[in-house]
């Protein structure tokens, strides 16, 4: 019984190992406003070939292979690296692939006095090959940077060193974070209605435009009709006729409109002949 607690009891701090922003050593940042999976590619030419290795890293939240861009990254990773062979005319062919499990320990240290200039997020000793490889995020303190900005990102075949910029990684109290993920979240919402009223927006506007252009072909094609079949001395006094008919049956329209609404409905206005008694 005592063996089975000590199980279940690893395995659930393996699986909250994570790049996870609840953590103790980042509950003063809020890289909340960062979170996601987040690519950065390099391509060396390597004649015949060129050679590009993608690394994929997630912030408070582990990378899955459901995503069919990250296909061939292992399951539950917070880091995957790629190797891509690209050759001309054909498909690339993945030649290595690099994987920081998410229940790999991690430590944390901080940057300037206190932490004030952000947090580095190491994890040491994942499994590739007969080898082991590290890692290390450093999250680097720049409130000019609403989102993120990715400075360097280095691979010496042993250790994978990628620096981020952003005003997530600066030292933030639990108020300011609420107001800066509440206009996060705005911001989305914003973009949301923008994209909405735009699409709503682009079927008014079509059906205007169609709506323009039957009229358009009614009217010219009418008068051309009534002129060639000599209705009319010239085509302006063809199309001056089918405009005057025109106008003429939009007049009539509302009277026709209601006199076909009170056929179906019987509220006729007409009670016929007969005499109260």
């Amino acid at each position: 019984m005592f063996k089975s607690i000590l199980i279940l009891l690893s395995s659930t701090l393996a699986l909250t190992n994570a790049i996870d922003c609840s953590v103790k050593e980042l509950q003063p940042y809020n890289l909340e406003l960062i979170k996601g999976i987040h690519t950065v590619s390099t391509i060396k030419n390597t004649p015949p070939s060129k050679t590009n290795i993608t690394w994929n890293f997630g912030i408070c939240e582990t990378i899955n292979n459901n995503n069919n861009n990250l296909k061939d990254c292992p399951q539950n990773s917070d880091i995957c690296g790629i190797t891509s062979i690209l050759l001309d005319n054909k498909e690339p062919i993945v030649s290595e692939i690099f994987g920081f499990n998410s229940n790999i320990q991690k430590s944390y240290s901080t940057l300037g006095k206190n932490g004030e200039n952000g947090v580095i997020v190491s994890i040491k000793g994942a499994n590739w090959g007969d080898q082991l490889i590290n890692a290390e995020l450093s999250f680097n303190c720049d409130k000019k940077i609403d989102n993120y900005e990715i400075k360097s990102n280095e691979w010496n075949g042993e250790t994978l060193r990628i620096a981020i910029s952003s005003k997530g990684a600066c030292i933030t109290s639990d108020k300011d974070k609420k107001k800066n993920n509440d206009n996060k979240n705005n911001d989305k919402d914003n973009n949301k209605k923008k994209n909405d009223n735009g699409e709503s927006w682009g079927w008014f506007t079509w059906i205007f435009i169609f709506l323009v252009l039957f009229l358009s072909i009614y009217i010219i094609g009418g008068a051309w009709f009534q002129y060639n079949k000599g209705n009319a001395i010239d085509f302006q006094s063809a199309l001056k006729e089918v405009i005057e008919n025109f106008i003429e049956l939009l007049k009539s329209l509302p009277s026709f409109v209601r006199e076909i609404i009170e056929k179906f409905t019987g509220n006729s206005s007409n009670r016929g002949d007969y005499s109260a008694v």
